[in-house]
């Protein structure tokens, strides 16, 4: 009878696969994000910021991203960018409890960027990986290439 229920009755997150990357050249920054549903691309997005640093870049690209899917959605999201995945799956909730300071001297670097992100994870399940930069994994080199093309 549960399974039954289950079936017809409980809704089925929506799950997603999210591609993130940014960068930084000569103080100019940009931020790529590639959006998956069943292998397919649903949305690739791109852009770019002046005096920038490349932790927001690598920010706002997850942030970006997370504004794209519709709330309570399951979701896996790729970075090479082990600082992004550190923050997001352990430090961010740390500093929360410790208002907002890394230690009581020290403030968190973009804590801007840091919290709106926090604020957009409460709405989903996600897994945070870090994969390996230039290493030959396509939708990882895609992000990179928008990067690239949104340098110009």
């Amino acid at each position: 009878m549960i399974s039954f229920f289950r079936r017809f009755f409980v809704k089925k997150k929506t799950s997603y696969q999210i591609y993130t990357d940014g960068s930084l050249k000569k103080n100019k920054g940009t931020w790529a994000f590639l959006i998956l549903q069943n292998d397919k691309i649903l949305c690739e997005m791109s852009g770019k910021e002046t005096n920038t640093t490349s932790l927001r870049m690598e920010l706002t690209a997850a942030i970006k991203a997370l504004k794209q899917v519709p709330a309570a959605s399951e979701i896996t999201l790729y970075s090479d960018s082990r600082i992004l995945i550190n923050t997001a799956s352990k430090d961010m909730f740390q500093w929360q409890k410790n208002n907002w300071l890394k230690t009581k001297e020290r403030k968190i670097p973009d804590i801007d960027l840091v919290k709106e992100l926090h604020n957009l994870t409460a709405d989903h399940n996600i897994e945070w990986k870090w994969v390996k930069a230039h290493s030959g994994n396509p939708l990882n080199e895609r992000c990179d290439e928008l990067c690239r093309l949104a340098q110009n």
